[in-house]
């Protein structure tokens, strides 16, 4: 599954938004390989490491409950929390 094209504001905030659907993740889950992600919503405080070929990637990052982080994601990792990871498409 590639990533959708966002050049047009609406492309952007369909899959950031939910668009697409999400995964739970919690403490010791992985993303399913193969599916990227536009977002990632922390529901319950976190620990995540994603990969990413384009832009910084988070690398045992701890992440605050009610916190969203923006970006390209090709995998996210959770070692600790639990997160919704919002499908690129």
């Amino acid at each position: 599954m590639g990533y959708e094209n966002i050049n047009k504001e609406g492309n952007f905030f369909q899959s950031s938004l939910g668009d697409y659907g999400f995964r739970v993740l919690e403490a010791g889950e992985s993303s399913v390989a193969g599916e990227n992600f536009r977002a990632i919503q922390v529901i319950e405080a976190a620990e995540v490491t994603t990969t990413t070929q384009t832009g910084d990637v988070l690398s045992s990052q701890s992440l605050p409950e009610g916190g969203t982080v923006f970006g390209k994601f090709d995998t996210v990792s959770v070692v600790s929390g639990v997160v919704l990871a919002y499908l690129a498409s």
